[in-house]
């Protein structure tokens, strides 16, 4: 059962898929944890009282969110996370965002580290909150893009796994971590979104590392969007950057587009940048979304070169 669907209040469904949706890349991996499903379902269920608790008075967790400078969507997963790590009896965060120079520069950042007090042990957690499009072949990584092309899923792993949750065990982070008189005894990695693949590939196929349990959905160009969707009675929504984490209701007051429409308002932008979008069935019981898609321009990423030695893009100028 999808555990946002019963709460009513955005920022708290928000805050239960950060916690209770599963992790993209789960497993150990060397030293480090990627956690998995059964640890955040684990979690959720003893978290679900304090979320229903919450939904009733929101006001109190919108001012945490909020108060925030930073309203990247990335930030706003990691604030949330900070909100779960503050309100569940078993983890006291020691610090976060703890910058590491080094002479002059600085060369990382801690995103938490958090005494886990059921094991007794310091944790280094890095985390991150991605959504990426398979163009091409999906069972390789380095295929998997963010909708601007600037941000790949290979690139992403590689930095948490090799460089990211390593801090610790480089000489400059000794100082910090003396000073908060503890030293890392665990490595946690979490890596949290969706995978969309193209709309018309038959059975999405994704790469080795990523977990069979990850969220999906897909991405269209406008006559593969229509061809897919022309005869389905759909309503659609276009979904800002913060709501790209729960899934969205649907609200009789404001009915959306239907596909025509949708398609019509995104071929009148002069941009066509990659639109996130949620389609719902309004004559249905419930208000939930049904699926959820990348529509994009008739020419993204068709002259895509990659160089997996420098990782270096390439993209046409048209």
């Amino acid at each position: 059962m999808n555990s946002e669907r019963s709460l009513h209040d955005s920022v708290v469904r928000d805050l239960a898929w950060v916690i209770a949706s599963p992790p993209l890349i789960q497993g150990q991996i060397d030293i480090c944890n990627w956690t998995d499903s059964a640890f955040w379902q684990n979690e959720r269920c003893h978290f679900q009282p304090h979320l229903l608790d919450v939904d009733t008075k929101p006001t109190a967790l919108h001012q945490f969110l909020f108060q925030q400078r930073d309203q990247r969507l990335g930030h706003r997963f990691e604030t949330l996370l900070s909100y779960w790590f503050n309100n569940n009896d078993r983890y006291q965060i020691i610090a976060q965002n703890l910058q590491i120079q080094d002479t002059e520069r600085t060369i990382g950042e801690f995103d938490f580290i958090v005494n886990d007090t059921v094991n007794n042990k310091y944790q280094h957690w890095e985390v991150a909150c991605k959504f990426y499009l398979g163009i091409g072949d999906t069972k390789e990584i380095s295929n998997w893009h963010g909708p601007m092309l600037q941000d790949r899923l290979s690139a992403k792993y590689k930095q948490m796994q090799t460089r990211q949750s390593q801090l610790s065990i480089l000489p400059a982070s000794f100082a910090s971590l003396e000073k908060l008189n503890i030293q890392i005894d665990q490595h946690i990695c979490l890596m949290k979104g969706r995978l969309f693949y193209p709309v018309n590939e038959a059975s999405r196929q994704s790469p080795a590392l990523i977990s069979s349990k990850h969220q999906q959905g897909w991405w269209a160009r406008p006559e593969e969007f229509t061809r897919r969707f022309k005869q389905q009675n759909l309503r659609w929504y276009l979904l800002s950057k913060n709501q790209w984490l729960a899934e969205l209701h649907f609200k009789p007051d404001d009915p959306g587009y239907n596909t025509e429409q949708l398609l019509e308002l995104f071929l009148s932008k002069p941009s066509n940048r990659p639109v996130c979008i949620a389609g719902f069935k309004p004559e249905q019981a419930t208000n939930n979304e049904i699926t959820r898609g990348f529509l994009v321009a008739k020419d993204w990423a068709s002259e895509l070169i990659i160089d997996d030695n420098t990782c270096l893009l390439y993209t046409s100028d048209a």
